[in-house]
């Protein structure tokens, strides 16, 4: 069974945790001209990683986006992921500022990502993974709330991922494709 234990993120302290979700909830406040106290930036979260950022009104989804490789320092990463969340998923209209004091954030740190078989889909462990998908030009990603949110199995989580790429449901089984999976750090307000 692969087993491991991302450092990175079972290091991160409440207060790291509450500074990340004020970087968000600054950054879609500043887009309103609305008062907020922008957070300090401690040196942990310049860190390059993976995020992605998500918009809720109550138990509605309001918006979802990130970056699912580590190319942005963490806190900006989160600023920009938290505006392109609120105002620019495809899949919502704009958060209106009559939604803005309703809200809920949640900010999803992705882990290292670490390449398996198809053999090893049984290490997949659900509610501590997530899964990156590639083949050829396309990528998929599920965080690992979402296989919890739809009490998923590994294999349905798996073939979830395949068709989130735009591919087939199967395509993990194919040997061009690459699967990953990553721990993933839930911080909600």
């Amino acid at each position: 069974m692969l087993v491991f234990d991302d450092a990175y993120l079972s290091g991160l302290s409440p207060e790291d945790e509450k500074t990340l979700i004020n970087i968000a909830k600054c950054a879609i406040f500043n887009r309103f001209k609305l008062p907020c106290d922008e957070p300090q930036i401690p040196n942990k979260l310049k860190t390059r990683k993976g995020v992605f950022v998500t918009v809720n009104k109550g138990a509605e989804l309001r918006g979802c986006i990130g970056y699912p490789m580590p190319v942005l320092p963490l806190h900006i990463a989160v600023k920009n992921a938290a505006v392109q969340a609120a105002f620019a998923d495809p899949r919502f209209e704009p958060l209106k500022s009559s939604e803005v004091n309703k809200i809920n954030i949640e900010v999803t740190i992705l882990g290292d990502m670490k390449e398996i078989s198809y053999y090893d889909i049984n290490s997949i462990i659900i509610g501590k993974h997530g899964i990156y998908i590639e083949s050829g030009i396309y990528s998929g990603i599920l965080l690992p709330q979402v296989a919890v949110d739809y009490n998923m199995t590994p294999i349905e989580f798996l073939r979830q991922t395949c068709i989130k790429a735009g591919l087939e449901p199967e395509c993990y089984r194919r040997p061009e494709t690459k699967v990953y999976i990553y721990e993933g750090k839930i911080i909600k307000e």
